[in-house]
């Protein structure tokens, strides 16, 4: 069973997509998914989103980090639970981002979504 936890974060958003989509930890971003922005253009499209209905301040993204036991589960497997859920979260209605980290023993999904 995975551990979750969400953050809300008031960080840049540019840092945050950066971190999650590290193409050492996402086998050169094969293990994403996106929902409402296209690869390449997130913090773009995330950002014109806030412009659009003027709310820039505060909360800029929530951050769900979702653990699994060693051996648990495949990333690919993983990637689909991540992206299940951000879709659960959301109702489709906030654009995310699924990236699947490899790099510890532990698989695990990092989930951006806007905040707005």
């Amino acid at each position: 069973m995975a551990i979750t936890k969400i953050l809300a974060r008031k960080g840049r958003l540019d840092i945050g997509i950066d971190y999650i989509l590290n193409g050492d930890k996402t086998e050169q971003k094969i293990l994403t998914a996106h929902q409402g922005c296209e690869p390449g253009r997130e913090c773009r499209q995330m950002l014109e989103t806030k412009r659009d209905t003027e709310n820039m301040g505060g909360v800029q993204y929530y951050h769900i980090v979702q653990s699994f036991k060693p051996g648990e589960i495949t990333a690919e497997e993983a990637n689909k639970v991540g992206y299940k859920l951000a879709m659960r979260f959301t109702k489709g209605k906030y654009a995310f981002i699924v990236a699947t980290h490899t790099d510890r023993e532990h698989i695990h999904n990092h989930i951006i979504y806007n905040s707005t």
